[in-house]
């Protein structure tokens, strides 16, 4: 291999050198820039941040609708029963269809007497009463109610009634005489009445 003179070398770089230059002075423009590359993939999911403080008491709601109402309670036991107030009557005489306030009461002998207004308290309420006169000699004799007058208790057990003997044309006899009431249901109570012969 034949070696290169000096001369040969210096000539070869002076082309080199050239060669550059022109090949510099023939590069084009930059060209535009290229279109943005597709959208990454999404990256993974970060861990959960530290939990925040709690906030502030919300105001007071609405009041409700009221509730509907509830059953009614079973019904309580029976109280036991008060004390019981004694069966009385008070006898006066009817005069001209008024009672009077003599006590005992006191009648004169005549037709369909004795005729006495009578009172009662402590009877069993809205009963039917009987009304006897009894003599001395246990003949009962039932009494008839005057027109209008009742012939039961009342609502509480009280009454007040004009009554005399039921038999037409009986003349009872002077003397003492026991004016007994007693109710449907048995209770009753008693008191005297006079008879008394009348004035010469």
């Amino acid at each position: 291999m034949n070696r290169l003179s000096t001369r040969s070398l210096w000539a070869l770089m002076v082309l080199s050198i050239a060669a550059l230059f022109v090949l510099s002075a023939c590069t084009g423009a930059p060209g535009d820039t290229g279109a943005a590359g597709a959208k990454g993939d999404t990256g993974a999911k970060g861990d959960a941040g530290a939990r925040g403080d709690a906030g502030a008491k919300g105001d007071t709601g609405a009041k409700g609708d009221t509730g509907a109402k509830g059953d009614t309670g079973a019904k309580g036991a029976t109280g036991s029963a008060g004390p019981t107030i004694p069966a009385s009557i008070i006898v006066v005489p009817t005069v001209k269809d008024k009672p009077t306030a003599e006590q005992p009461a006191v009648v004169t002998k005549g037709a369909r007497q004795p005729l006495v207004t009578v009172s009662g308290t402590g009877f069993p309420p809205n009963e039917p009463m009987i009304i006897e006169v009894i003599g001395d000699n246990g003949i009962s004799i039932a009494m008839e109610y005057l027109a209008k007058n009742p012939d039961k208790t009342g609502p509480t057990g009280a009454f007040t009634t004009s009554v005399r003997t039921d038999i037409s044309g009986l003349t009872l006899e002077p003397g003492l005489y026991t004016l007994l009431v007693t109710s449907l249901s048995g209770v009753s109570a008693s008191a005297p009445v006079v008879i008394a012969a009348p004035k010469v």
